[in-house]
């Protein structure tokens, strides 16, 4: 190689680093922006040198989208739309120096805003454009797709079933199921929680009735939840609230006896007394009241219902056994309470002593002796 040669390439590869150094360059990472949906998201473009030459954000989709040159809104007005004085997007420019920093803002940001945006410098007259990428990312809370979750099932005990839950948004959710009452899941779970979109509920038993609910969560709050109903087809099982009552005699008070008789397909109540060696049935009438409670200070799970039997004017021939019983298609079930006598009133409507009683005072023995002569001797001054 000649040194003629030598001279001549030093120089092209100093005239080449020299051009290169004039051109625009991008000379900033565009950093991701993170933003749930419906705020506004910001992503940002530096450009030194950037001359004559245009400066373009393109949103990277099936079709792209120029959305700015320079300061410049390039969207249609059909696409930038106007809601509360403000454009779905707009452009903003500030320049340092040779440096000049173009920030692309978007709007009440939709899943569709998600993507890459590409800032391009698209300089004059050259096949090579510089250009960056940045994410911008659309956060979307939770939404249960009710179509694809199971809503209520009904199966007999001994089966099993598959309760199903399906969510969108993004990040994609987690989904987990736990039961609505705060009990443990039934076996083999015997857990609180169980993660996935699927949860298989098997060998089913009467006390694995209920709502089981499912929980979708993306960390974007709210989660979401929705509640699927599992109904059990089971014989009835009667239960008193308590086993024995105690009420005195002869004196108008009341007395009122509960039980709680669970089944499905719900079962028919019936109250009975024990009269011998067979069992009287007790009706809604001027001796007694019943009454099926349907909602209780005490919460009762799916397929239960609170009855309560009140006996007015306690005498002695109401004491004994009373049964509660409840018959539906798979069976029955009974329970016996207790009635028995008391030398006082028991229970929360007893009057006070010395107080009154269903609006009516009570009159002391002695103070009867003084007041009723007196009352007796009026009544016969007046008919004179």
């Amino acid at each position: 190689m000649t040194l003629i040669s030598a001279f001549g390439i030093a120089l092209l590869a100093f005239l080449h680093t020299v051009s290169a150094q004039d051109e625009p360059r991008i000379t900033q990472i565009i950093w991701p922006e993170i933003k749930r949906v419906g705020m506004t998201g910001y992503l940002n473009c530096t450009i030194t040198r950037q001359f004559d030459n245009k400066v373009q954000w393109i949103h990277q989709r099936a079709q792209d989208l120029i959305i700015t040159s320079d300061d410049r809104i390039e969207v249609d007005e059909r696409i930038n739309e106007v809601v509360d004085g403000y454009h779905k997007y707009d452009i903003q420019k500030r320049v340092v120096n040779d440096q000049v920093t173009y920030m692309l803002i978007v709007r009440r940001l939709v899943l569709t805003d998600a993507g890459n945006y590409t800032c391009k410098v698209v300089v004059t007259g050259a096949t090579q454009h510089p250009s960056k990428v940045g994410q911008m990312i659309v956060l979307i809370p939770p939404a249960i797709i009710q179509g694809k979750t199971t809503q209520t099932v009904t199966v007999d005990e001994g089966s099993s079933v598959n309760l199903t839950c399906a969510a969108t948004g993004y990040p994609t959710p987690n989904i987990s199921w736990v039961r609505v009452n705060g009990n443990p899941l039934p076996p083999p779970f015997n857990r609180f929680m169980f993660r996935g979109d699927k949860i298989q509920l098997t060998n089913i038993r009467g006390t694995d009735r209920g709502m089981y609910r499912c929980v979708a969560d993306n960390n974007v709050r709210p989660l979401a939840t929705y509640d699927a109903t599992v109904y059990i087809n089971f014989k009835p099982q009667a239960r008193p609230i308590q086993s024995s009552y105690g009420q005195a005699q002869n004196r108008m008070f009341e007395l009122t006896i509960d039980c709680i008789v669970a089944g499905y397909p719900p079962p028919e109540m019936r109250w009975y007394k024990e009269v011998g060696n067979g069992l009287t049935p007790v009706i809604d009438d001027d001796k007694h009241i019943i009454n099926q409670m349907l909602s209780h200070g005490q919460q009762l799970s799916i397929s239960e219902v609170w009855y309560q039997m009140t006996i007015i004017n306690i005498q002695g021939n109401d004491y004994g056994f009373y049964v509660c019983e409840g018959t539906n298609k798979l069976g029955t079930s009974q329970y016996r309470i207790q009635v028995y006598e008391t030398s006082e009133c028991q229970g929360a409507n007893c009057p006070p002593e010395g107080g009154t009683f269903s609006g009516i005072a009570r009159i002391h023995p002695l103070a009867s002796m003084v007041v009723l002569p007196i009352i007796l001797h009026l009544s016969i001054i007046i008919s004179f």
